[in-house]
């Protein structure tokens, strides 16, 4: 059975022969450094001179933490053989359910102003058109499908996409707002699967964090979604729950 890595490792080779080297997810890099420190907590404010009313006690459970505000990544690593640094900015986009969407990745290349733009998606689509890239409806590009692999027991079927870009792509999403990767189904219907631009442009300039740090944050995103999605089943449940109350009176 093909695995995702063998499935990243077959897209690798591919950009590497167009002079670019592709990562399609952020596990398939190599091992980095330890995780960057956490930023120290910001010192407590003194206590005013007059007396106060005594603060209510603090309640025994925590709030989560905050998911990053960007659902963008920048993740670099060191490659072993060249030991040059290789970064990648990613979204990975899933359903409340955890179901996975789509993966878009975007490699910078070797030379300036040269990138890889690598995307998985599960198979069910024509592939002959490829994945057009739309920003904010602007078609900016296309990406072709270079392989798909069978299900598994720990991943469903997916299918790998790519194509070289510019500056002028990476500027277009700077300035957007959505990112729409437009897939044809076997009935000819275009769908865009959308992903939000907040924060790319910021995580793209910024710099890199490790494999370890970024497991991190996105298992902040993951949490979050999971979050989000429960709260909407409460809200769903007690929303039923009133119609049936106002039923029986």
């Amino acid at each position: 059975m093909i695995s995702r890595n063998s499935l990243v490792q077959a897209g690798a080779h591919a950009l590497v022969g167009m002079g670019l080297l592709f990562a399609a997810s952020v596990p398939a890099l190599a091992q980095d450094n330890a995780a960057p420190a956490a930023p120290e907590a910001p010192a407590a404010p003194a206590a005013p001179e007059a007396p106060a009313a005594p603060a209510p006690p603090a309640g025994p459970t925590a709030s989560a933490p905050a998911a990053p505000s960007s659902p963008w990544i920048k993740v670099c690593s060191k490659n072993a053989e060249t030991d040059q640094e290789i970064c990648v900015v990613t979204q990975e986009l899933r359903a409340e359910t955890g179901q996975p969407i789509a993966v878009v990745t975007l490699q910078f290349g070797q030379e300036p102003g040269k990138y890889g733009v690598g995307i998985v998606v599960p198979v069910g689509f024509v592939l002959p058109p490829g994945i057009a890239l739309n920003v904010d409806g602007a078609k900016q590009g296309a990406a072709q499908y270079t392989i798909c692999i069978p299900p598994s027991a720990n991943q469903p079927a997916e299918c790998l996409a790519q194509t070289p870009v510019d500056e002028n792509f990476v500027n277009a999403l700077k300035k957007g707002n959505k990112l729409q990767l437009v897939v044809v189904t076997p009935q000819n219907k275009q769908i865009p699967i959308e992903l939000s631009l907040a924060g790319f442009s910021k995580t793209f300039d910024g710099p890199g964090i490790d494999r370890a740090a970024a497991e991190a944050q996105r298992k902040q995103l993951s949490d979050a979604l999971q979050k989000s999605a429960e709260e909407a089943r409460k809200k769903l449940i007690e929303q039923q729950q009133k119609e049936l109350g106002k039923t029986g009176n």
